[in-house]
């Protein structure tokens, strides 16, 4: 399992978003566009989430892109298990844990 998470913390690090969300309700989230679905699948077999499509109207001949997103209290989870392989993103999933104690 350590493989997986020190794995999923290269995507969150390379193509990840992870921030607190201040919109109706404050929220932690961490968030994974790919044009690669199995990543993403990945992702939410290991740690839950879901998966949307993202598909860019204004651009026809684009890859399709989806995201995968989990949020609340599980995005504690997801990013304590994570944070010792993080490097970039690291003050950001501290930030987003600091929130939610």
């Amino acid at each position: 399992m350590e493989t997986v998470k020190a794995w999923a913390a290269g995507i969150v690090d390379g193509e990840g978003h992870v921030k607190v969300e201040r919109y109706k309700s404050s929220r932690g989230i961490v968030r994974v566009d790919n044009t690669d679905i199995k990543i993403l699948r990945r992702l939410q077999v290991f740690f839950g989430g879901s998966i949307y499509p993202n598909f860019r109207k204004d651009r026809p001949k684009s890859k399709p892109c989806w995201f995968w997103v989990i949020t609340g209290k599980k995005v504690v989870v997801f990013l304590e298990e994570i944070i010792p392989y993080l490097i970039s993103k690291k003050e950001q999933a501290k930030t987003v844990i600091d929130f939610y104690n």
